[in-house]
């Protein structure tokens, strides 16, 4: 990442409204996600009548006016409409929320890379069809310094795993440089950061084994955590205009 980039990172009240939109996002999703696999009228007639409190709550608390404009788009779309996408996306809205909670100290330390969140560690927090000025009160945004540390964890993991999609895609990287050895480099910071809590065969330790033998369901899940962390903490530590510019470097 380039270090002139000017850093505006956001305030308190700024990721509050983060966090309230990614929750009533994430809730849309899990509603969505019920809607394209079951077919009982009964299930679906239960969720609707909760999105129509949800929806008057949202209305009644003004919460259209933070969304982004991505997200009210989302929002605009019949319950049911998403595309398949737009509710598979739903697992990156719970990582994404978890550290927002954190930020904002409802949480107090974020979950190893290999677990992520749960969603038991988010949905008492969820402020939905409650005050969001007791929300508000109950909040306070940790110092920058905090949150910086915390990205710079995240950004040895996001290099981590750029450098095994690198591999995988054939790239070559300059005379002398091998990725075994960049790797290798990388596990030492991490381990000195307090990334990772051990170094296996010169790699990250991902679950007993080294992070490059991840494979399957583990990977994409483990992959998930990684991205959103870092472009969730990048956005918090002012890298980022605005939340729907949240990108790779």
């Amino acid at each position: 990442m380039e270090e002139d980039i000017l850093l505006n990172p956001p305030d308190e009240k700024t990721v509050l409204n983060r966090a309230i939109s990614i929750a009533v996002l994430f809730l849309r999703a899990q509603a969505e996600a019920i809607y394209s696999s079951s077919k009982d009228e009964e299930i679906l007639k239960i969720e609707k009548n909760f999105f129509d409190e949800v929806n008057e709550w949202i209305e009644d608390e003004g919460i259209k006016s933070i969304l982004s404009e991505r997200e009210k788009l989302l929002f605009g779309k019949e319950l049911g409409k998403w595309e398949e996408i737009e509710v598979f996306l739903s697992l990156s809205y719970l990582e994404d929320l978890g550290i927002l909670l954190w930020a904002l100290s409802f949480i107090d330390k974020l979950p190893p890379y290999e677990e992520g969140f749960k969603l038991v560690d988010v949905i008492g927090l969820i402020p939905v069809l409650k005050s969001i000025k007791e929300f508000e009160k109950m909040a306070k945004l940790r110092n920058y310094k905090e949150l910086m540390r915390e990205r710079e964890i995240a950004e040895l993991w996001y290099f981590r795993w750029k450098l095994g999609r690198m591999m995988k895609e054939n790239y070559k990287l300059e005379d002398g440089k091998s990725y075994e050895e960049a790797i290798k480099i990388l596990a030492k910071k991490a381990l000195d950061l307090g990334a990772i809590k051990e170094i296996l065969e010169n790699d990250f330790s991902v679950k007993g084994k080294p992070f490059s033998l991840l494979e399957g369901e583990d990977y994409v899940y483990i992959s998930n955590i990684i991205i959103e962390r870092y472009l969730t903490l990048n956005w918090l530590c002012g890298y980022y205009k605005s939340w729907d510019e949240r990108k790779e470097f």
